[in-house]
């Protein structure tokens, strides 16, 4: 069973406005074109009739419209369980937990942020497993605790190990994509399989602006294997792209049909997922502000009204926050985003866990994500206006003074009308109180310890972990360097 998520259809932008992008991006991509330090990517351009010149590679308007009438318009992540797969098209949304790994964790115990290591990524994992609202899973987690060399081959591998859900992970390069694709396979019986029925989809990050680096050669591997490719570039307002949310997006917008048009030179048909970004450098501090207002504007509503422009799923931020702890500005930034997210039809929206602009993850904050997303899912499912939802029957048959408490028609409505939360406080204030007068955030952190001490994913098989456990082990053999 396929899940088929509701539709956000709240476009930003008019039809007449996102051809203005798609042509500006033409002209950039074919004048100016993108730089390239990888020579089997420029090679590929090469080959397709692409102008090089040194290390810059022009692409003619025809590649890119030829590429986007191959991508193909809908993709389904499979989850390992298969009543966890999600079909991803033209406004149907999904949130999932995290991102790529974060480089601090707040503990769930202390509160303190402290370096992450492989045990909390499969902790993670297993909490996103047990959230109903997360729909697939990154990560809001690093292993930092094994060497660099293989640090997203043993994520992978925790990944694998602790969820049945679709899974959204970046393995940046060459040899990473071709050993996780190896565990993957491993996992679901081969190659041919894997791409029939992808359990995962990869993210692939160019560097902007308009530049492929090594890293993105994992684009080659995975089109290949026609495994969905998850794009993710980061321009930055007046840093990495113009000042303007419009001329940061069309810096997204170039970088990912680009990407695309690769991915379609080196495998037709090759499922790739959009993310034509605009994210917000703060003028104060340097950072990239994931709470901003322009935020949500260039990373969720340009990049949907262009995403359904070109027919293609895509992907875009929900749950993160530049506050460094789940407390009311997180809770603001993350509805913000989400529920931008959501109206705009952004298919694949992450980052659910994400505190500190990315830099940490917390569980607490994934758990009240979860309950966001719920919330959002309701607000985008809309409310239907026929003879069963005016109810004048019932109400003709209740008439004046009565209620409607008892009725049938209250019976057989209440829980698909209004949403019930299973984290967020509800009850009276004398109740409240005498519950220990608990925020959310501690509420939130009892029930991540909960989930952790009760919830059991759903194992694969053991000879399928030995054989992961042997890929890793392979990998560390092959790739750390004796220090």
């Amino acid at each position: 069973m396929i899940q088929r998520g509701i539709k956000g259809l709240w476009r930003i932008l008019s039809n007449e406005e996102t051809r203005s992008m798609h042509m500006a991006a033409l002209e950039i991509l074919e004048k100016t074109g993108m730089f390239s330090e990888s020579e089997k990517i420029t090679k590929v351009f090469k080959d397709a009739g692409a102008e090089i010149e040194g290390r810059k590679i022009r692409i003619p308007q025809y590649l890119v419209e030829e590429a986007l009438k191959k991508a193909p318009k809908t993709v389904i992540l499979y989850g390992r369980n298969p009543k966890n797969s999600i079909l991803l098209e033209d406004g149907r949304i999904y949130f999932g937990l995290g991102g790529t790994p974060t480089p601090y964790i707040r503990d769930v115990e202390t509160g303190e942020f402290r370096r992450p290591g492989k045990k909390d990524v499969e902790e993670c994992t297993r909490l996103g497993d047990a959230l109903p609202n997360l729909k697939f899973i990154m990560t809001i987690a690093g292993a930092f605790d094994v060497p660099y060399e293989v640090e997203y081959i043993h994520e992978f591998e925790a990944l694998f190990n602790n969820t049945s859900k679709p899974i959204v992970f970046a393995t940046p390069g060459e040899d990473a994509a071709k050993r996780v694709l190896e565990m993957a396979s491993v996992i679901v019986g081969g190659m041919e399989e894997l791409s029939k029925k992808p359990i995962l989809g990869v993210y692939c990050e160019t560097a902007s602006p308009l530049q492929f680096v090594t890293a993105n050669e994992n684009i080659i591997v995975l089109a290949k294997a026609k495994v969905p490719i998850v794009l993710g570039p980061m321009p930055m307002t007046g840093s990495t792209a113009p000042v303007t949310v419009a001329g940061c997006a069309l810096i997204g917008t170039c970088e990912n049909l680009a990407a695309i048009t690769l991915a379609q030179l080196v495998n037709p048909g090759t499922p790739v997922i959009y993310a034509g970004w605009g994210a917000t450098m703060d003028p104060l501090t340097s950072r990239c502000a994931y709470g901003a207002p322009e935020f949500a504007l260039g990373t969720n509503a340009i990049n949907a009204s262009m995403a359904h422009y070109y027919g293609l799923p895509c992907y875009g931020f929900g749950g993160c926050s530049d506050s460094k702890a789940p407390d009311a500005q997180a809770g603001a930034e993350v509805m913000m985003n989400s529920l931008i997210a959501g109206l705009s039809g952004v298919n694949l929206i992450h980052d659910c866990g994400y505190l500190a602009g990315g830099s940490v993850g917390s569980m607490e904050m994934a758990v009240i994500c979860n309950e966001i997303a719920g919330m959002v899912y309701r607000i985008v499912k809309g409310v239907s206006v026929d003879d069963e939802s005016l109810a004048v029957d019932v109400i003709h048959e209740v008439g004046p003074g009565g209620h409607f408490l008892s009725h049938k028609h209250t019976l057989a409505h209440v829980k698909d009308e209004i949403y019930i939360p299973w984290l967020f406080d509800r009850t009276s204030e004398v109740t409240w109180v005498k519950a220990g007068k608990k925020d959310i955030s501690v509420i939130a952190r009892e029930r991540v310890k909960k989930i952790l001490k009760e919830h059991e994913p759903e194992p694969l098989p053991k000879d399928v972990k030995e054989k992961l456990a042997e890929i890793v082990k392979k990998a560390e053999k092959e790739l750390v360097k004796t220090r």
